[in-house]
């Protein structure tokens, strides 16, 4: 099996009223996400105390043109002054799971699980369910600017879309670097009044339980 890298994940994100207006101000979008099938996902989030100190725990299921994978995913607390930087696990489970080094962090098991048995063991060493959404994505690459792009609409989320701009690094240095790369990228494109810099978690967390 092959082991998921710890890799470090710069974004920012930016609000928009609706996807022709994401693309108007943002053109290259439109040519990133032009073909690509929306994919559904729902998503988990595990461990009330692990989010509260900054970390991420979660599970997603998320359906592409007639398949469903799922994926245990963890990540550190946010590093960033401009944009999020985290260091990111992704793990695909859909048809189980062994050695998970997600798991393995937290505590729990190295033998193999089933599928149905991912969210067992996660409850198990005590990281319980404590919030959910769901929503769908365009996923596209940029290829001139190295970034991932995905515009996101979630109808419980305060601002109908929200656009993502990733880009992936190996070190907390290099992360660094293309921190200021994502602000020149918003400096060019006058993004400033559209920054989200709470994730979408988060938002969800407020919305849930700031009343």
């Amino acid at each position: 099996m092959d082991i998921p890298r710890v890799t470090f994940e710069v974004e920012i994100r930016c609000h928009f009223d609706s996807q022709d207006q994401a693309f108007e101000l943002l053109p290259f979008l439109r040519t990133c996400l032009q073909g690509g099938s929306p994919a559904s996902w729902v998503t988990r989030f595990f461990g009330l105390a692990l989010f509260k100190s900054g970390q991420l725990l979660r599970v997603a299921e998320v359906a592409q043109g007639g398949t469903v994978r799922r994926y245990l995913g963890w990540k550190g607390p946010d590093l960033g002054r401009f944009a999020n930087i985290r260091q990111e696990i992704d793990e695909e489970f859909t048809t189980g799971i062994a050695n998970s080094t997600v798991l393995r962090q937290l505590g729990g098991t190295e033998r193999a699980l089933a599928a149905n048995g991912v969210v067992e063991e996660l409850e198990r060493i005590g990281h319980v369910q404590f919030m959910a959404f769901q929503g769908k994505d365009l996923t596209g690459h940029d290829q001139e600017r190295d970034l991932k792009v995905k515009l996101m609409t979630c109808p419980v989320l305060k601002w109908p879309v929200i656009v993502e701009l990733e880009k992936t690094a190996e070190t907390e240095q290099a992360a660094r670097r293309l921190e200021d790369d994502l602000r020149e990228l918003s400096n060019r494109f006058a993004l400033a009044s559209r920054l989200v810099r709470k994730e979408p978690p988060t938002l969800l967390y407020e919305q849930l339980y700031s009343h």
